[in-house]
């Protein structure tokens, strides 16, 4: 995980990262995204190491940097902050909730305006604009009394007024600079498909579900908007209803002069108690009414949406809490969850309000879901009694022995031979017994006298003698390798019972269950019995629904999109459901269209109310603009099309989605036989193309005529060709050119290998010197680029650089005498110099070398490395915070005056352990007795032992005169 720590100006401070040994450590984060008022906002908690060197950068107001697992970069405003020396929390928030810190005014418009109007207006000077715009063709008109909202809630409100349409702040970076600030409008955030399915026992840990009867009403009062006065009065005026409207669908009806809407069926169910009269009841009596208003003046858009908030709140309210594993789907997704141990079982769906990452924890992200809702089928019967039939195989083992007779005579796991056949379902083990009397009650004859005929049940209320009858398969629905007689080697045993001597040959009838199960539990050894039929693998089964438009799954195939009129089912041992149709059953689950029924009052469109259109053009290119036609496809090659709230068809190709429906050109045919000779033609000499050389073009040529043209001293110095009016200068190949001098060339994306390149200068001026030119050369060859400089003066030898893989070496001279040198190689930077102590000294060449060490040395030159207040004795160690090893010359201790055993932190002497005593470290003599002299005190010692990062003492240093001293600091010098 890497982050970037970014100052208020946007410039990068640190860059965390886990993978980074020495960065600064971050630990215990939480990314919190939650959906509320109609805004998705971030924000981020994390600790850091508060003594690494980079805490001190994080300051409140800076921001914090780093991609999420949804790959989405994150920029948060560091805005608190609580710890101690060692660890600090800090608390970050999406750079949106900036807008908390600016308050909207209030604000009335007497028109209607689309979103984009309000927000470019709202946003205006925050650094945020409207970017994706999913609500376009919605206005409103709003109005706002508060004056103290903030911008951010100004927004939300605002988005909450268009259909409840949700916003995300995204921000765009190139490197540590934003780029683009956008909010985000959409109808709603997340994918609607299904992004996660949590099931118990495998990734749902556990589901909690509650219910409630508050809010609920069996019927509704409806109430528009107050028209405005048309008179001068100032009497007020009523909200419309839809009372002039009769409206009856068999379920919700409002008679006319009601501004209420019944549900007959909640009103059945949730009638107050004593509300009807048995003798005189109204169709109006005993329901339980709410209210609802929404702002509009269309009596029967009205009415649709009173319907709308009725159904939401008919029924009895069920929520559900899932605790579920390894979250991925994000803030707005939908999952489905699936809870088998419920009876019956819940299968539900839920939209991620709010999701929890925890990027330095592994696998504890969480979420919290809401917008729950059962997830119902309508499934074809037999697909359900093919699930119910899977779910009893679950619960009990089918027994199956067959015997010579009704006791049980013979008993044997094989049908051959037999005539009865007995089925016991065990809840014990998969095992079937051998005991005959487990089977007492159960033999039923399969094999007649005749070979046909059943065995009459007892007589039923009817009369009617009841016969028993079996059949035999291979598959779960009986179609598969049908017998009522040969149950060898089958899977399947099917039953029913009817007044119908003969055994049927439809396998639909009978009742059908595996009687060939899987391996069961190891028992006791037993003697040699007769070899069994192989059983299944034992592995999981799967179930697999999809969903289509066709009979063969073909046409619309979804295995989430529900809202289709086929349904496919199967069953395998893999959990992924196939995309290939042909693996499904396919059934109708919505029927045809039945007969027109009267005119009823119209219904919701849509979100808006508006009808939509769908409109298709013709063209012959894939903008639409080649051919255009609205009517006539005749052998156009494209077709385009769009959808809008407008009846008519735009004649603007830009408004449609265009698709090819016409291909290419097909491949070319085989040759056709040689044509007959044609006759003969002009010559053609005529037309051969003339290459001349010369200085100056030739007169009179022909198009296609080639010319190199030369200087005076017979060298190429370009190649034409004429076309037709003028001369046109030709590039040549490098590949055939061969020339041991190019002069006053350009190159362009050309690779040279195995070359020497020399360039030559002079007259050039240095860098701050006035008056004074050089010249020289640089040579760029096997690995190094060589520079040599002289003066133009007096042509002596004025630097030397060059470069090589092993790094760089500078040396500049005067008047050919060498007087300074840099190198710097293998990590170390080696200086030399000419040196003269005095004007009378000879000079010398002195040298010296620095490395990251000594870099750190000087470094940590006069730093403080501990302090204190010890004598030493013997049970005090302290730790300094730079090893001996790492000091340039040592440490050097501060020992301050003691007064009745408190430092008074005057009255210092100072005494040093040098660096050059760690080699008695290995010696077992790392002690040292320190001399230091105090006013009021004189002469004294301590007794010291050290090694590289401590120091420590012993109990001599807190007694007599000894005590007089205290070390309070140690610094590394």
């Amino acid at each position: 995980m890497q982050w970037f720590i970014l100052s208020r100006d946007q410039h990068v401070l640190c860059a965390p990262s886990t993978d980074a040994r020495n960065s600064l450590p971050i630990y215990d984060d939480t990314e919190d995204i939650v959906l509320t008022n109609n805004v998705a906002l971030s924000s981020y908690t994390f600790t850091v190491d508060n003594t690494h060197p980079d805490a001190k950068k994080l300051a409140v107001g800076g921001y914090i940097a780093y991609i999420n697992k949804y790959s989405q970069t994150k920029l948060c405003t560091l805005i608190a902050h609580d710890g101690d020396d060692y660890a600090q929390t800090w608390n970050a928030a999406d750079i949106g909730v900036d807008l908390t810190n600016e308050q909207a005014d209030k604000v009335t418009y007497t028109e209607p305006h689309g979103f984009a109007y309000y927000a470019n207006e709202l946003l205006a000077d925050t650094g945020w604009t409207l970017g994706i715009n999913e609500i376009s063709t919605l206005s409103r008109t709003l109005s706002f009394d508060g004056q103290e909202d903030t911008k951010l809630t100004r927004i939300g409100d605002i988005a909450n007024e268009f259909d409840g349409a949700e916003l995300e702040f995204v921000v765009k970076m190139d490197g540590s600079t934003i780029t683009e600030q956008v909010v985000n409008a959409y109808k709603e955030i997340g994918n609607g498909k299904t992004q996660q399915r949590f099931v118990d026992a495998v990734n749902l840990s556990a589901l909690k579900t509650s219910g409630t009867i508050d809010s609920l009403h069996t019927a509704m009062a409806g109430y528009g908007s107050t028209p405005t006065s048309t008179t001068d009065t100032d009497q007020e005026q009523e909200p419309i209803t839809f009372a002039d409207i009769a409206y009856d669908d068999g379920q919700f009806f409002s008679p006319q002069g009601d501004k209420v809407v019944y549900d007959r069926v909640a009103g059945k169910t949730w009638a107050r108690l004593g509300a009807f009269d048995p003798q005189n009841r109204s169709a109006t009596k005993g329901y339980l009414v709410g209210n609802y208003s929404y702002d509009t003046s269309d009596p029967n858009e009205l009415l649709n949406r009173t319907i709308t908030q009725l159904k939401s709140v008919n029924t009895p309210k069920e929520s559900y809490e899932a605790d579920v594993v390894d979250i991925k789907a994000d803030i707005g997704d939908y999952v489905q969850i699936a809870h088998h141990n419920y009876h019956p079982p819940v299968y539900l769906s839920a939209r991620v309000l709010e999701v929890k990452n925890h990027y330095t924890v592994p696998n504890s992200d969480t979420a919290v879901f809401g917008n729950y809702s059962l997830l119902e089928s309508d499934l074809d019967p037999r697909i359900v009694a093919m699930i119910n039939g899977l779910a009893k195989q679950t619960e009990k083992y089918p027994w199956v022995r067959y015997a010579d007779d009704d006791k049980g005579t013979n008993m044997s796991a094989l049908p051959a031979g037999k005539k009865y056949m007995a089925i016991v379902w065990s809840n014990k083990t998969s095992v079937p017994s051998d005991d005959p009397s487990d089977y007492a009650g159960k033999w039923a004859l399969i094999q007649g006298g005749d070979g046909a005929d059943g065995a009459p049940g007892p007589k039923g209320a009817d009369g009617k003698t009841s016969y028993f009858h079996t059949a035999y398969a291979n598959s779960l629905d009986g179609s598969q390798g049908f017998s009522t007689t040969d149950g060898n080697g089958k899977s399947y045993f099917g039953q029913y019972v009817d007044q119908t001597l003969a055994d049927s040959t439809d396998p639909t009838k009978y009742s059908w269950a595996l009687f060939k199960g899987p391996t069961g539990d190891i028992g006791p050894q037993g003697s040699q019995g007769l070899p069994g039929a192989k059983g299944a693998d034992g592995r999981t089964t799967y179930a697999h629904f999809a969903y289509a438009n066709s009979q063969d799954g073909k046409t619309d195939f979804s295995t989430t999109a529900s809202n289709r009129k086929y349904i496919g089912f199967y069953s395998d041992f893999t959990s992924g459901d196939s995309t290939n149709p042909s693996d499904y059953s396919w059934s109708l689950i919505k029927g045809a269209d039945g007969v027109d029924g009267k005119d009823g009052v119209p219904g919701k469109a849509g979100a808006d109310g508006k009808t939509p259109y769908f409109h298709i053009a013709y063209a012959d290119s894939s903008d639409g603009k080649t051919n255009f036609s609205l009517d006539t496809p005749g052998s156009r090659k494209y077709i385009g099309s769009y959808t809008d709230f407008t009846q008519a068809d735009s004649t603007n190709p830009a408004l449609y989605s265009w698709q090819l429906v016409q291909g290419p050109k097909g491949d070319t045919g085989p040759q056709g036989p040689q044509g007959p000779q044609g006759p003969k033609g002009a010559d053609g000499s005529a037309n051969v193309p003339v290459i001349t050389v010369g200085t100056a073009y030739p007169t009179g040529p022909k198009k296609g005529d080639m010319h190199w043209l030369t200087n005076s001293s017979g060298v190429v110095t370009g190649y034409y060709t004429y076309d037709g009016s003028t001369w046109q200068a030709n590039k040549i190949d490098a590949s055939i050119i061969s020339a041991a001098t190019f002069n006053g060339m350009t190159f362009n994306g050309v690779t040279f290998t195995g070359s020497k390149f020399i360039s030559s200068f002079t007259g050039v001026k240095p860098d701050g010197v006035a008056n004074y030119t050089v010249h020289g050369t640089t040579t760029m060859a096997d690995g190094s680029i060589v520079t040599d400089t002289y003066s133009d003066a007096t042509n002596s030898q004025i630097t030397h650089t060059e470069l090589n893989q092993f790094g760089l070496l500078s040396n500049i001279y005067n008047n050919g005498t060498l007087m300074g040198s840099v190198q710097a190689t293998l990590g170390t930077l080696t200086l030399g110099s000419n040196y003269q102590a005095t004007s009378s000294s000879p000079v010398e060449w002195i040298t010296s070398s620095l490395d990251a060490l000594r870099v750190l040395q000087l470094t940590n030159n006069n730093l403080l490395v501990w302090h204190g207040a010890v004598y030493p004795d013997a049970a005090d160690s302290a730790k300094m915070s730079v090893p001996l090893s790492k000091t340039l010359t040592g440490w050097l201790i501060a020992w301050s005056y003691c007064q009745s055993g408190t430092p008074t932190y005057n009255n210092y002497a100072f005494t040093l352990i040098p660096k050059a005593a760690l080699a008695y470290t290995t010696t077992g003599a790392n002690y040292l007795r320190v001399t230091l002299t105090m006013r009021d005190v004189g002469p004294m010692y301590k007794f010291l032992w050290y090694d590289d990062t401590h120091i420590n003492g012993v109990d001599e240093n807190q007694t007599g005169s000894l005590a007089k001293a205290i070390m309070t600091e140690v610094y590394a010098v």
